[in-house]
């Protein structure tokens, strides 16, 4: 029972390694990777947004050009 609570020996740190991980370092880390992420979901709904408005935009084209197109198939009859 006593040998429970008896202290034990320290390990030697290796002076050459990287410091171990603390949770604060984890907690710096998600904060990065949480902005990164959200930086990405902003970018991604603003592209999503131009490439509606491009969308619409080659509907309108296109739809101005058959308009043209059949006006001069009536007019070369």
């Amino acid at each position: 029972m006593i040998s429970m609570y008896a202290k034990k020996k320290k390990r030697q740190v290796d002076p050459n390694a990287p410091p171990r991980p603390t949770l604060l370092g984890h907690e710096k880390e998600m904060k990065v990777w949480r902005d990164q992420f959200g930086q990405f979901a902003r970018t991604n709904s603003e592209q999503a947004i131009e490439l509606a408005m491009l969308r619409r935009k080659i509907n309108r084209l296109e739809s101005q050009l058959e308009a043209v197109t059949s006006v001069m198939k009536r007019n070369l009859r």
